[in-house]
């Protein structure tokens, strides 16, 4: 449910609204969702917005459960979500749905990728090292936070979890 849950999530985030980025399917160039596909497309944008992102669907819904002492009683009161994973039948719909539009944004994106090829041809490795490079961020794993907007120059933040011991 994880994995599915999470491929839901990466396959819908290119058609949704972002602060980073253009939606994929108004951009110049992608020739959209193919037509075959339009029905499981729907359908895992609908997941993902009642179901995975949000619970408001009856595939995922919270209940009460009430334990019970040897007499009958409760004991205790809890809730749990009770979530009815995706069918493997569209789970693989949406597998061959995302190799296709992969392989779509990779034909329309190829241009672009010749040109860079093309202009950077002959550049001297002298030149490339003094590109700037990823900033990359240490810090330890009670100073994570998720609050962090991403920024023009690439970076990224390592969290490490340090074990403290007796001996």
């Amino acid at each position: 449910m994880p994995l599915t849950m999470h491929a839901v999530t990466a396959y819908v985030r290119p058609f949704i609204h972002s602060n980073v980025r253009r939606r994929l399917d108004e951009m110049a160039g992608f020739p959209g969702v193919p037509t075959r596909w339009a029905s499981v497309h729907a359908a895992v944008r609908s997941y993902r917005n009642t179901t995975v992102a949000h619970s408001q669907s009856n595939l995922a819904s919270p209940l009460p459960v009430a334990l019970l002492n040897d007499d009958g009683t409760v004991r205790r009161v809890m809730g749990m979500m009770a979530s009815h994973p995706m069918p493997r039948v569209l789970a693989v719909r949406l597998r061959d749905l995302a190799d296709e539009v992969a392989a779509l944004v990779e034909a329309m994106t190829q241009p672009v990728v010749e040109r860079l090829e093309s202009t950077l041809a002959c550049t001297d490795a002298a030149t490339i090292a003094g590109w700037p490079t990823p900033q990359v961020r240490h810090h330890l794993d009670e100073e994570f936070t998720a609050s962090h907007r991403r920024t023009q120059q690439p970076q990224a933040t390592l969290y490490w979890h340090v074990e403290h011991t007796d001996t």
